[in-house]
């Protein structure tokens, strides 16, 4: 009834999961941060995800993650002392992961209402649902937040620029989800010796990048098309896009 519970969404290539020990990571920290002890090992989180994979049948998914509070005597804002979390494992198909096609996206810029604690992976999800339904009523795919002038992120996913060759990327802070896909994105980048910035981005910078794209478990990398009704670069996806995809394609494979 208070959205008081954690979440993680995992992406699942050839029935295994991907990055794992990263998800469970910020899912430690997440109920940490909430104050609510983890009901499991990792071991046990492994294991029980790997079940749930077997039990699905399926080889490329979604296996989505979610600890709540738990059952208290009344409604209260107090933390219930003695409740036992609640625990729920699904894995469900996701088409969207085999790249048969990849569309640009059209985005919009709105401004960044939700809470000051946007690092935590928290299922209160009502400011972020109203922003990317703000978006698709004004015919985008979703919106880039802006905070007093700069970019925080997207609606479910973190945010790249690319101008003059330069990969730019917020810096992990409070007020954004810090991104498994992001970290690796960071990380491919600079072993191939490319230039990659974690900065601050101006609403200014944002409009007249040669490239934008966005990072998540859910879209892995994907560009974007259109942004304010304006097309970014060439409308599809930039050099600095296929190299990133690219190098993301491969790590995943090898993964």
């Amino acid at each position: 009834m208070f959205g008081d519970g954690i979440y993680e969404v995992i992406p699942v290539y050839g029935g295994k999961p991907f990055t794992l020990p990263r998800h469970l990571v910020r899912l430690s920290n997440s109920l940490k941060e909430i104050r609510l002890a983890n009901p499991l090992s990792d071991a046990a989180w492994t294991d029980l995800i790997a079940e749930a994979i077997a039990r699905s049948g399926e080889e490329t998914a979604y296996v989505y993650v979610q600890v709540t509070r738990g059952v208290a005597p009344r409604r209260d804002h107090l933390y219930p002392p003695d409740a036992t979390p609640t625990v729920l494992v699904m894995v469900y198909e996701a088409p969207i992961l085999e790249r048969k096609t990849v569309t640009p996206l059209a985005m919009i810029t709105l401004e960044d209402f939700r809470w000051a604690r946007g690092h935590i992976k928290t299922v209160s999800l009502i400011a972020a649902g109203l922003l990317k339904n703000e978006a698709v009523a004004q015919g985008a795919d979703d919106a880039i937040l802006i905070r007093d002038g700069y970019v925080t992120e997207a609606t479910a996913s973190n945010i790249f620029i690319a101008k003059n060759g330069v990969l730019v990327t917020p810096p992990k802070t409070s007020l954004l989800l810090h991104g498994i896909t992001r970290d690796v994105v960071v990380e491919l980048a600079r072993a191939q010796g490319l230039v990659v910035e974690e900065r601050q981005i101006s609403l200014e910078e944002l409009e007249n990048a040669d490239e934008i794209m966005i990072t998540s478990s859910g879209h892995e990398t994907w560009p974007v098309g259109m942004l304010n009704g304006r097309q970014v670069g060439n409308g599809e996806g930039g050099v600095l896009w296929h190299q990133v995809d690219q190098l993301f394609q491969e790590f995943k494979g090898a993964s």
